[in-house]
């Protein structure tokens, strides 16, 4: 069948409780009472479909765990203000889930990997649906290896069959800063004092810039909290002279110094 097709199958199946677990179980994608808003071709063009689900009865922090679901709100401060906005519902109680579909029609290529990492940093986790063509031991060998819930459709009316779960949600970015590394770099280059202290202020300045990744990949608005405003207001006061420009020619003109035997 063409993507279309597929898509309207695996929209029916969500909404008639179609999807089956690996014993032939029903699996419930939502719960009772949660409400479902579908968009296609969201984000300009970037996800064939992305569900939004809106739990009226349980809050998001009750899943997945209150950690998790904070430094989310955090990261897609812009994606969820709009939407709660546009819903006229809380903020912690939607969930998005982007989906890739391929159908019969398309192939299985180098595209797929990077569909995927679009949908983690914007969304923190990825669906991919497969449709009948692609549900064999060959295909799934290779899709089981990527970070993404791997759906099939089962060739029989609208049920369609979970083959593979990806349990993380991706939260934050790939620019953790760990601190023990981080604090051995400090001694290391004679920074003895105030590492704690310092360590955190990058900490925070790490999580803005992931928030601006976060929310600028599809023009999103930036939900700076009030405590990430004064923060930036604080470090632009910050007078370094340092040139970047210069600190690379320096190390240059030291290399060209250097004795072959230095490297031994």
């Amino acid at each position: 069948m063409n993507e279309t097709k597929l898509k309207d199958l695996f929209v029916s199946s969500l909404e008639s409780g179609r999807i089956l677990n690996n014993n032939g179980d029903s699996m419930s994608f939502v719960n009772p009472g949660d409400e479902i808003r579908i968009k296609n071709e969201a984000y300009f063009g970037q996800f064939d479909l992305v569900i939004a689900v809106l739990s009226r009865t349980k809050k998001q922090s009750e899943f997945g765990g209150a950690n998790d679901f904070y430094n989310n709100l955090l990261m897609r401060t812009g994606q969820l203000i709009e939407f709660a906005k546009s819903e006229k519902c809380s903020i912690d109680s939607i969930s998005f889930y982007p989906v890739e579909l391929k159908s019969n029609s398309d192939t299985l290529d180098a595209r797929l990997p990077n569909q995927i990492i679009n949908a983690i940093l914007t969304f923190g986790r990825s669906i991919v649906v497969l449709d009948e063509k692609h549900v064999n031991k060959k295909s799934l060998r290779f899709l089981r290896l990527l970070p993404a819930t791997i759906v099939g459709y089962t060739g029989r009316e609208n049920y369609f069959r979970v083959l593979s779960v990806f349990v993380r949600f991706v939260n934050d970015g790939m620019l953790n800063l760990p601190k023990r590394s981080f604090v051995n770099i400090l001694h290391n280059n004679g920074i003895l004092e105030d590492a704690d202290r310092l360590y955190h202020r990058l900490s925070k300045l790490e999580r803005i810039n992931q928030k601006i990744v976060f929310n600028q990949l599809y023009d999103s608005r930036i939900g700076f909290l009030k405590g990430e405003i004064e923060f930036l207001r604080e470090f632009s006061k910050i007078k370094s002279r340092m040139s970047w420009i210069n600190e690379a020619k320096s190390i240059v003109n030291v290399s060209k110094n250097l004795k072959v035997t230095d490297y031994l």
